[in-house]
Order: C-alpha cells, then structure tokens, then sequence
C-alpha cells in the first residue's frame, strides 16, 4: 500500500470529475460531504443498468457515475471532504495478476483498489489490496503500487509519496 499526495489538485479534480481518466474503474463506493452527505455505492439498482454495463463483481464503472459525482460537487463552494474507493475491473484484475511477479492466482484476490481522498484542502491516492487467502508473497501489492503511481504520473498528476 501506497499513499501519494497530489499537489495539482485542481487538475487532478478536471480528471477525476469531466475526464474519462478513472471512467473504466468501478466503483465500491463515494462519499462526498458538502452541501449534504452523499453517499453512493457502485451496486446497481435492480433491473437500471444491462448485465454488460454491470462487472461480474457486481459493480457499475465509475463512467457511469461521473456526471452524478460532478453534479454533487460543482458548486461555489468547495466540499469538506470526499473519498472515491473505485476498483480495478475483474477481467483486467485477472490479466494484472498474471502479467505481475506474483504467485497469487485470480481466485485468490478479491480486488485491487485506489482511495481518493479529499480533506482539509488536501488531496491523495492510496492504493490497497484485498486478498480472500493470507500470504507472505506482496509482489502483487508492489506491482500495483508501481501501476497506480505511473497511471497517475501519465495523466500529469504531480506526486509526492507519503510515508
């Protein structure tokens, strides 16, 4: 697990609301505190979205989502706080599995996860991992952490590695 501190937060909140940056991501769920308190899950409404709009796991993509997180958001005023927990799609989850140094198999990872978190004027990325069986092996959580950061760093996020 890594946490990175953005310093271009303005350009990031461009990505993260009116670009297609995280669109293919799902999302586990977000929570904005502002206006109101927001919270959303990425669990579809019964019978609202088609079985290809829904990942296997059960969760809508965060391009569905966007416009309804951005209309929340805009505003005069900026929110106290937000987090995104928005997750990497099963299908690329298992292709990242195999391609990565792990001896970890698709079965054994329930997913791979980025925490955008804005608070107190500040705004970071955390990456995190859950695993359905316990190992010593963290190859995986390495070569996502490194995958998180160079995604970011393409898309022009300005970085700073927190401890």
């Amino acid at each position: 697990m890594k946490s990175f501190k953005i310093r271009n937060v303005k350009e990031v909140m461009a990505h993260l609301l009116m670009k297609d940056t995280f669109d293919k991501f799902l999302v586990s769920e977000v929570k904005i505190l502002g206006k109101a308190n927001f919270h959303v899950t990425g669990i579809p409404a019964e019978g609202f979205f088609s079985e290809e709009e829904v990942d296997e796991s059960g969760y809508v993509t965060y391009g569905s989502l966007r416009e309804i997180c951005f209309d929340i958001i805009k505003g005069d005023k900026t929110p106290d706080s937000f987090t995104f927990m928005l997750l990497l799609p099963r299908e690329k989850l298992e292709g990242f599995i195999e391609s990565s140094d792990s001896t970890l198999q698709p079965n054994d990872v329930d997913n791979l996860s980025m925490l955008i978190r804005f608070k107190d004027r500040d705004l970071s990325v955390t990456t995190g991992s859950s695993l359905r069986i316990f190992t010593m092996d963290k190859s995986l959580n390495a070569a996502w952490d490194k995958w998180v950061e160079n995604y970011l760093m393409e898309h022009g996020f300005d970085l700073d590695e927190q401890v």
